[in-house]
């Protein structure tokens, strides 16, 4: 008779365990730290990889549920007494419970897109690979929806930690009770063998090296792609490697910095009369990329650019002044969503050759309408952003 638990149930049952007590020490770790302005940037890292170890972890209880309802466990020792045994079988399915209803009750809370007072605007990235949508179209619930369940669910959530981490004490108290004092060979049952420390590994090794790139690593580097800058036909022809528009700021104390991807140009500019001229530009607000995947996939949603709605911002030029021989000032407006945002700061030199339009831009995001909801006072993201722009053109033909 076998004795012992397959190599494929040990691989799983210590991934799950080690998995889990990470998750715990992480949980209790993030809640302190987002409330402490010099690690807060580190806990937003925290909360994304709390999540995708979550996640892992309801994966990976359903493959381990899965196996053990089609493989019999090994049989308990002899010596256990029938309350022993009762107890031991509980505590068993207790803990395919917890490990089922602990994931999913914090699934069901950041789905609710609602922490404390406030909404939030936060994706779930599984390890930054992919967004995993929310549950039961509850983000776009009403307010006072979104409060209830993530109150209830933050409460479940909780209660069900506490739950697992008694469960455990329990569980951890009674193997070292068959181990020490009955010494009834009990925990060989689920003692790792070559086959099943090599699944262990091939399951922790690429949740450790991702666990890291999360909580540590760094912005990837961007990949600047100028394909997407254009001009339209018949307009002055914009240069695309010396042409972009760049954007900067704070999010959680950390620095980013990023670039719209695609935008297209009409810039029509007669040096011989500037009251002539034109300058407008069309940028494509789903490009926005400053290498964070967190970020990216926050950008488009509703209470930023609401892309689905607003999929373009504009500029437009509506004074051209000389100031100088080839120089000029341009001055125009920004429309970011239904907002328009006056522009002075915009110069203008040409010469023979070409001309260049740069200068710099900061635009207060109350003005824009983008992430008022959820971060009004700028505690997570820089109330004002600035933006660089550079297009360089030459003469049509």
């Amino acid at each position: 008779m076998n004795i012992r638990y397959s190599a494929v149930a040990i691989a799983l049952h210590w991934a799950i365990a080690f998995l889990i007590l990470g998750n715990l020490l992480l949980g209790w770790w993030m809640h302190e730290a987002i409330d402490n302005p010099a690690q807060r940037s580190l806990a937003i890292n925290g909360f994304q990889l709390h999540k995708s170890l979550g996640l892992s972890i309801l994966l990976l209880s359903l493959l381990r549920l899965g196996w053990r309802l089609s493989h019999r466990p090994p049989p308990l020792p002899e010596g256990m007494r029938p309350w022993e045994r009762a107890l031991a079988g509980l505590t068993h399915w207790g803990f395919y419970g917890l490990m089922l209803a602990l994931p999913l009750s914090g699934w069901v809370l950041v789905s609710t897109q609602w922490r404390g007072e406030a909404p939030l605007t936060i994706p779930t990235l599984w390890f930054g690979l992919f967004e995993v949508p929310h549950l039961f179209g509850l983000a776009q619930a009403s307010v006072e929806l979104r409060q209830q369940v993530a109150a209830a669910a933050l409460s479940a959530h909780e209660l069900l930690v506490w739950g697992l981490c008694l469960l455990l004490g329990g569980h951890v108290a009674a193997a070292f009770k068959h181990q020490l004092l009955a010494r009834d060979g009990l925990m060989q049952r689920m003692q790792p063998r070559p086959l099943a420390l090599l699944g262990l590994l091939l399951i922790l090794l690429p949740a450790l090296a991702a666990s890291g790139w999360m909580l540590w690593g760094k912005a990837a580097p961007q990949l600047i792609v100028t394909e997407g800058i254009r001009s339209v036909p018949g307009a002055w022809v914009l240069d695309a490697q010396r042409s972009h528009i760049h954007f900067a700021g704070e999010h959680a104390g950390e620095a980013f910095q990023g670039h719209f991807a695609d935008w297209e140009a009409d810039i029509r500019i007669d040096p011989e009369d500037l009251s002539a001229s034109s300058i407008q530009v069309q940028i494509d607000t789903a490009s926005a990329r400053d290498g964070v995947p967190l970020h990216e996939s926050t950008l488009p949603e509703a209470e930023w650019f609401n892309v689905e709605q607003f999929p373009q911002s504009a500029f437009r030029s509506t004074a051209i002044r000389v100031v100088g021989e080839g120089e000029a000032v341009v001055e125009g407006v920004l429309r970011i969503k239904d907002r328009d945002l006056p522009v002075q700061s915009l110069q203008l030199r040409w010469d023979g050759q070409e001309a260049q339009i740069q200068g710099q831009v900061e635009i207060d995001r109350a003005a824009a309408d983008l992430g008022m909801e959820s971060d009004p006072e700028g505690d997570w993201v820089s109330r004002r952003i600035q933006v660089e722009v550079l297009a360089t053109v030459q003469p049509p033909g």
